[in-house]
C-alpha cells in the first residue's frame, strides 16, 4: 500500500513516480543552480522541494540510501556535498537525525545478542532435532502441519540469512561446476546478478533443500483452501502481504519475544556467518557484503553489524 501512495504522490508532486526519475529531475535543477551560483536560500529551497521524495513512507536505511542517491549526484556535478547539505539546514537536520537513528539501532541489535547470549549453531540445532522428532509444541487449536512450517522458516531464516519472500517462493538451490549457489536473490541493483554461492549455518545442501520443498509445499496447500492463486503464480509482493504478518508472529513466539520478526535473523546469521565463513584474504565487511549478497558495498551493510 505505501509504495501505491508513494507514487501517487511523487507523481503529484514531481510529475514521475520514482525516486530515480526524481533523482534526475534533482540533477536538472541542481546544475541550473549551481551555474547561476545562487545563495543560501535558493539552495535551501531546491533541498525543501526534493525532501519529500528522499523522505516520505520509507525506513530508516532507505532514507539513508536516497540520502547518497543526491549526495552522489552533487559530487558527480562537481559540487562538494557537505559544504551544499550545511548551506541548508533543512536536509542537513534530516541527514544527522537518520544517521543518529540508524548508529542507535546498530548498537541496540549488538547489545541485544550479548545480553541473550543467543548461541545460533546450538539454537538451529535444536530446532532441527525438533523437526526430526516432532518435539514442538501444538495447542489443542493449532494445525499440527501450520506449527510445523512456523519451525521450518525460523530454522532456513537462521541457517541462510536469506530474505522471507525469498525462503518462501524466490530462491533455489542448484549446482554450478564445484559450488553450490542459490539464484532466486531480491533486491538486486542493476549490476547484480540474482544468484549468490550458498552459505549455509549448519544444515547440509540436501537438509536446507528438503526444507524449503517442505514449507513450500505447506503454503501451497494453504493457499488451496483460499480464493488466492498457486504460490508460482503470486508475486513477491502478495507473497509477503498473504504470509508475512503469521510468520513474523510465529518467530515472536518461538523465541519467547526475543526476536521481533523474521527480518531480524538476518542479523543473527551474518553476526554468526561472519566468523564461520570467512577467509582468510577478506575483512569482517568483505564477508558481510558477500554472504548477504550485496554486490555493491554501499553502507547498508552496517546494518548487519559483526560483534567482537
Amino acid at each position: 500500500m505505501s509504495e501505491a501512495i508513494r507514487k501517487e504522490t511523487f507523481l503529484t508532486v514531481y510529475g514521475v513516480e520514482s525516486i530515480k526519475e526524481v533523482s534526475e529531475l534533482f540533477r536538472a535543477d541542481y546544475n541550473k543552480l549551481k551555474n547561476k551560483k545562487n545563495g543560501f536560500d535558493e539552495v535551501s529551497s531546491l533541498f525543501q522541494k526534493y525532501v519529500l521524495s528522499i523522505t516520505f513512507l520509507y525506513s530508516i536505511p532507505s532514507i539513508k540510501n536516497n540520502l547518497g542517491i543526491f549526495r552522489k549526484i552533487i559530487n558527480e556535478e562537481g559540487g562538494i556535498w557537505k559544504e551544499t547539505v550545511r548551506t541548508s539546514f533543512y536536509i542537513f537536520d534530516v541527514y544527522r537525525a537518520v544517521t543518529t537513528i540508524t548508529d542507535k539501532t546498530i548498537r541496540a541489535k549488538e547489545e541485544n545478542v550479548k545480553d541473550m547470549a543467543f548461541n545460533v549453531h546450538d539454537e538451529i540445532v535444536k530446532v532441527k532435532n525438533m523437526l526430526d522428532n516432532k518435539t514442538y509444541s501444538v495447542a489443542r487449536n493449532q494445525n499440527e502441519q501450520q506449527v510445523r512450517s512456523y519451525y521450518i522458516s525460523y530454522l532456513l531464516g537462521l541457517s541462510t540469512g536469506r530474505r522471507f519472500t525469498e525462503i518462501l517462493k524466490t530462491i533455489n538451490i542448484k549446482k554450478k561446476g564445484e559450488k553450490y549457489i542459490f539464484d532466486g536473490i531480491l533486491k538486486k541493483d542493476k549490476n547484480q546478478k540474482n544468484e549468490i554461492e550458498t552459505n549455509i549455518l549448519y544444515l547440509s545442501i540436501d537438509e536446507t533443500k528438503s526444507y524449503l520443498k517442505e514449507l513450500r509445499a505447506f503454503i501451497n496447500t494453504k493457499l488451496k483452501t483460499t480464493d488466492k492463486k498457486p504460490l508460482k503464480e503470486l508475486s513477491e509482493g502478495e507473497v509477503n502481504a498473504i504470509f508475512s504478518k503469521v510468520y513474523n508472529n510465529s518467530i515472536k513466539r518461538i523465541t519467547g519475544d526475543k526476536i521481533p520478526n523474521f527480518h531480524e535473523l538476518r542479523h543473527y546469521y551474518t553476526i554468526e556467518g561472519t566468523t564461520v565463513f570467512k577467509r582468510d584474504d577478506e575483512t569482517d565487511k568483505d564477508t558481510r557484503y558477500r554472504i548477504l549478497g550485496h554486490h555493491v558495498k554501499d553502507d547498508s551493510t552496517r546494518t548487519y553489524k559483526t560483534i567482537k
